[in-house]
């Protein structure tokens, strides 16, 4: 399910290493639209859950907090679901916060995981791959069919493909990208 973009670039002036640096700055891409809590498809993710749970203390990607310890101690019971496990967990405010450092609501980060092991899977002259390692691709690629994340917008292969002509141009040119 990893995401593979092809190049039709001049091999004169483009360089495997050219290539390597294309498919990082897309990961980067990736990840900072995501955080903004923005799909593939330019649109808001999908909210998360409203509804009741009980999330355990063994297992769990990011410790329980908040919410009400269940009588027998070993999970904590959300009445507004997984929306108030990830704010109080993360120890977000729900307020807006005047410095804007907080993400979206829903950024698809809780450990940090999930974003930490989107990568680039294969780079080569022509071609790159971007996806996720296999320490979360088990439930990572689940993520995505319900909230799409792996991909470009319309707007990013834009930028994209001017940083390749503008990178080619300096080559052409004889400078250092």
């Amino acid at each position: 399910m990893a995401v593979k973009i092809d190049l039709d670039l001049p091999v004169s002036v483009w360089e495997v290493e050219d290539t390597k640096r294309l498919a990082l700055n897309t990961v980067a891409t990736v990840k900072r639209r995501t955080s903004k809590g923005l799909s593939s498809n330019g649109r808001a993710f999908k909210k998360y859950s409203r509804t009741p749970l009980y999330v355990a203390y063994r297992g769990a990607r990011l410790k329980p907090k908040g919410g009400r310890v269940s009588r027998t101690g070993n999970s904590v019971f959300y009445k507004e679901g997984y929306e108030q496990y990830k704010h109080d967990s993360r120890k977000r405010t729900r307020k807006k916060s005047s410095g804007g450092s907080q993400s979206a609501n829903v950024d698809l980060v809780l450990s940090g995981q999930l974003m930490n092991n989107l990568v680039v899977l294969e780079a080569s002259l022509m071609r790159f791959r971007i996806g996720l390692t296999k320490h979360v691709k088990h439930y990572g690629y689940a993520v995505h069919k319900e909230r799409p994340f792996i991909g470009l917008t319309d707007d990013e292969i834009k930028i994209l493909v001017n940083a390749v002509a503008y990178d080619i141009s300096q080559k052409v040119r004889g400078r250092k990208i």
